[in-house]
């Protein structure tokens, strides 16, 4: 299979939409959606939403507006692990963020107790980062540059047919000649981790680029009584205590240093 063009590879675009950022801290997923193409072919897709056993945080029903009423008739994952599974059986996977789907995904074999896959797969996010300067890597954002049309909900399956067409774009720029190629313009494929011993902290794209970039990143949040402040914050680090992650940094709103819990940031954008 890594010799081959990928043209003849089948490949599975996956996406998921989730309670929260981590399986470490207990996040599940609402959704996962895969499309499975050949070439320029889609041969299969599959899609549904999950029952994560749990309340899903304010800033991710923001995010993909996805409520706890919506999946409260929804399968539970181990439901359905054998059939996500066989959708996964002999494809190279492609995802944007590949190591955040990959996490959430191995996590829910794990606690269905069904063996995770252990696929090659392409993170459409790295290899922008590595072959390509956008001034940001997002998905949407990048889609936007592109003129590539998005629908207007951050769905998973909305998401899955938007990663093919920015791959598309990669694959057309870089010109690889086989998966291997590919593989290595990406830095190799991206590990299945082990979310129950995993010690680094999944961040948003337009976080972590805040991050690599020292750029401001505004910040949409809603505080513990419900109200909402709209922000321009310099982030200075990122750190998990107990069951959350919070974000520690400069806000030019007040001033002053202040912490945000990452579950209650409702929007954020880089600036510019």
């Amino acid at each position: 299979m890594l010799d081959q063009p990928l043209s003849e590879i089948p490949l599975v675009f996956l996406d998921t939409e989730t309670t929260g950022l981590s399986p470490r801290f207990g996040d599940r997923m609402v959704e996962i959606a895969l499309a499975r193409f050949r070439g320029d072919a889609m041969e299969n897709f599959y899609t549904t939403l999950l029952n994560p056993e749990r309340s899903i945080a304010p800033g991710a029903v923001q995010v993909h507006g996805i409520t706890d009423r919506d999946v409260a008739d929804a399968p539970r994952f181990r439901d359905v692990a054998k059939q996500v599974r066989a959708e996964m059986e002999g494809v190279v996977l492609v995802a944007h963020n590949a190591p955040f789907d990959l996490g959430f995904v191995a996590n829910e074999f794990r606690l269905a107790r069904v063996n995770s896959p252990a696929n090659l797969a392409l993170d459409t996010l790295a290899l922008l980062r590595r072959n390509f300067s956008f001034r940001s890597n997002a998905l949407r954002n990048v889609a936007r540059a592109l003129g590539i049309e998005t629908e207007t909900t951050h769905r998973a399956l909305a998401d899955v047919l938007t990663t093919r067409a920015v791959f598309e774009f990669i694959i057309g720029e870089l010109r690889p000649q086989s998966l291997r190629e590919l593989l290595e313009m990406q830095n190799g494929t991206v590990a299945w981790a082990d979310t129950s011993v995993r010690e680094d902290l999944p961040l948003p794209p337009a976080l972590d680029e805040a991050l690599r970039s020292h750029r401001k990143l505004f910040m949409r949040y809603v505080d513990e009584f419900g109200g909402k402040t709209e922000r321009w914050v310099s982030v200075m680090d990122v750190r998990a205590q107990k069951e959350y992650i919070y974000v520690r940094a400069f806000c030019h709103l007040r001033d002053a240093e202040r912490s945000f819990r990452l579950d209650r940031v409702v929007e954020m954008r880089m600036e510019g």
